[in-house]
């Protein structure tokens, strides 16, 4: 599903943009489309003229009403809505030079009139009715992109009817329009063919050239609607990743309240991890995950009662079963949501040992998520150095002598070495068995 709407690519849309709204009768989003093309317009302080044909005008005037009040804008002529008789055809019949004149002529009254742009929609599938219909189409598209898009300040959709022409004419409607807005999205256009002087030139092979240029340079140049996608995608993206932070440290702090013990525990970890997780090349969204992992590792001891918690006397061994259990219960709370699955599956691990005797699953060497192993190194640091209800604090000595022991038992060597080299300026006074 695309996260960015129809009005934010239309926002996209400047003046010389050149524009073909392909369609079948079944389609249910042209009208929203169309709307969205004249709202964004008349914000921008832009004078836009609409030209009936196969679309529900009465129906478009009320999905523009619903956002912005309609008649001031048709009152004050900022945007005409025209008949195609009224605005292709006065004289009985469509000429294209003479329909060039007049928006070369609306274009220039529209900046005279202190508009910033001159806009128009307009539907031409009726032209069709004439024997020489599709070439009086075509002539009036090619003159279009020659004598107005580069000259004046215009930008305009074409809309056409694809039950209403073979596949020959729409590969040729296709190939004049820079931009295409099909099944309600809207594409830059790889098969764009620039518009020359025929006479004096093979034409066919100038167009597999042009087609050729423009399939590379879309190939390199991302479109800017894909652009745009992704830069909303990201922002949605950083919104999520915030609200998930704020989530999670909330609920640490609920962590905190039952458990004293914990107090500033996950966020010694979560920093710990992510530091190494750097060290060692993770990608940016890996470090996020693991450090996110670190905040709510323990979050499954909110179900363990806090009288087994902060016992202060040696555990019996079904109140350590019922502590051990903590790891599953976080794991079963954070898969529940979606975006945490990769998340939940390192809380799960975390006391999981490299040789296979931790738990909940006896995991081993490689099979354990790393990010797991890497919790298993800090969290088990970090609850060396601090106080616990049934033990004191020992020293960050004895703590890293401790981890360097353990080594290939309890711990993935790579990481431990991993840790010590990262703190190895604060740690290089200490007396550590290497």
């Amino acid at each position: 599903m695309k996260s960015i709407s129809i009005v934010d690519e239309m926002k996209l849309i400047g003046e010389g943009d050149h524009m073909v709204l392909l369609y079948d009768d079944d389609d249910d989003y042209n009208t929203d489309i169309i709307a969205s093309f004249i709202i964004t317009r008349l914000d921008r302080n832009e004078k836009c003229f609409y030209i009936a044909g196969d679309s529900d005008v009465e129906l478009l005037k009320q999905k523009i009403a619903m956002l912005i009040d309609l008649n001031t804008y048709i009152v004050s002529g900022q945007l005409t809505l025209l008949s195609k008789e009224d605005a292709y055809s006065k004289e009985g019949y469509f000429n294209p030079d003479k329909m060039i004149a007049l928006l070369q002529q609306l274009s220039k009254q529209a900046i005279e009139e202190g508009y910033k742009a001159f806009a128009i929609t307009g539907e031409i599938s009726w032209v069709l009715d004439y024997d020489d219909g599709f070439e009086r189409i075509m002539e009036y598209e090619y003159k279009l992109n020659k004598m107005l898009f580069n000259e004046y300040p215009v930008s305009a959709i074409c809309r056409y009817n694809m039950k209403k022409f073979t596949s020959q004419m729409i590969k040729n409607i296709i190939e004049v329009h820079p931009i295409i807005i099909w099944k309600g999205q809207i594409h830059d256009n790889p098969f764009y063919t620039d518009v020359v002087d025929g006479s004096d030139i093979d034409l066919d092979q100038y167009q597999v050239v042009s087609m050729l240029n423009r399939i590379s340079e879309f190939t390199n140049i991302k479109s800017r609607f894909n652009q745009e996608l992704e830069r909303q995608k990201k922002t949605n993206r950083t919104l999520e990743m915030n609200l998930m932070k704020n989530v999670i440290q909330s609920v640490t702090s609920l962590l905190e309240i039952h458990d004293k013990y914990t107090s500033n525990h996950s966020e010694n970890v979560a920093k710990m991890a992510r530091d190494i997780a750097k060290s060692i090349g993770f990608s940016q969204s890996e470090i996020t995950e693991l450090y996110l992992a670190g905040l709510v590792h323990d979050i499954g001891k909110t179900i363990i009662p806090s009288n087994i918690l902060n016992k202060k006397a040696t555990l019996s061994d079904e109140e350590y079963s019922i502590v051990q259990r903590h790891s599953l219960y976080g794991y079963e709370v954070l898969v529940k949501t979606k975006e945490l699955a990769g998340i939940a599956l390192i809380v799960k691990h975390h006391h999981e040992r490299y040789d296979g005797n931790g738990y909940p699953m006896k995991l081993s060497g490689n099979d354990i998520p790393i990010g797991s192993r890497i919790l298993a190194v800090v969290d088990s640091y970090d609850a060396m150095v601090n106080d616990r209800p049934y033990r004191s604090a020992i020293c960050k000595e004895d703590a890293i002598n401790e981890l360097i022991r353990c080594k290939g038992s309890q711990f993935d060597t790579v990481l431990v070495d991993a840790f010590i080299k990262l703190y190895h300026d604060e740690y290089k006074s200490l007396k550590i068995n290497r």
